[in-house]
């Protein structure tokens, strides 16, 4: 057997660092007052989507999608013969490409919901002027995200539950371990190597994701998520209703308190 180098840096650094923003996408996405930081996660997740489309375009063998045995006739055979210990597949398997493709577009079309339902339900981000009388009620695109992030609840199960049958099947290959490592067992030499173009991608796609998360903490009203709502200041505009009425009747200050 061949140690191979399989998994470039980038490819394992984007496979970590979406795990980690869409678990804290679904801590986030539950309460009110987390809503902004819940939008902020979900545009960093949309670079790292656009980042794995373009490097399954230009990116090395094995994570480019026309490596991807999309296949239904592969798949069948794939699963027909899943106890084989013959090692067809080297990067993407059959079953393994289908979940893959449809973990992206599922990821892709939630943030597109979830920003129209951030726009017209909150009246916030670049969506917010769909926030009007005819819209404002509007639950619809509300409830596909939720529904898709059902979906995807699902994809990831299936997701991690051919990662752990490979390695009760397969143990040999060293799948599970080649996500954090790269190098998988092959009965070849089976290794890639990023050109100077590729680590010049990944590092562009690198600086834009980190610099993007710092826009935000460095200006947490930008276009994205500020609402298209200014905040009234009551205690400019009535002082005595503040100190005296405010604390029952904050949404509604009387305007002839005197």
């Amino acid at each position: 057997m061949n140690k191979s180098y399989i998994w470039s840096l980038p490819t394992r650094a984007f496979h970590i660092l979406l795990m980690v923003f869409i678990l804290a996408a679904f801590l986030t996405g539950e309460e009110d007052e987390l809503l902004n930081y819940h939008a902020v996660l979900g545009y960093a997740v949309l670079i790292l989507i656009l980042f794995r489309v373009v490097w399954g375009i230009i990116g090395p063998k094995h994570s480019k999608f026309k490596d991807f045995p999309l296949s239904i006739a592969k798949a069948k055979e794939f699963t027909k013969n899943i106890f084989d210990t013959k090692q067809k597949y080297i990067g993407h398997n059959p079953a393994a490409s289908f979940v893959m493709v449809a973990i992206l577009i599922t990821i892709f079309l939630i943030i597109v919901t979830g920003a129209l339902a951030f726009g017209i339900q909150e009246g916030k981000g670049i969506f917010s002027f769909l926030n009007d009388s005819f819209f404002r009620k509007m639950e619809l695109f509300e409830e596909i995200h939720e529904t898709l992030t059902g979906v995807l609840i699902a994809l990831i199960a299936a997701h991690l539950l051919g990662v752990l049958s490979d390695k009760l099947l397969h143990p040999k290959h060293g799948t599970l371990n080649s996500i954090f490592s790269g190098y998988k067992n092959t009965e070849n030499n089976e290794s890639i190597k990023l050109n100077i173009f590729q680590k010049a991608i990944a590092f562009i796609f690198l600086v834009l994701f980190f610099a993007f998360l710092i826009f935000n903490l460095i200006q947490p009203k930008n276009i994205l998520i500020a609402s298209k709502y200014e905040p009234i200041d009551y205690m400019t505009q009535n002082e005595l209703f503040v100190t005296e009425c405010a604390s029952c009747h904050t949404l509604y200050p009387s305007k002839f308190v005197a």
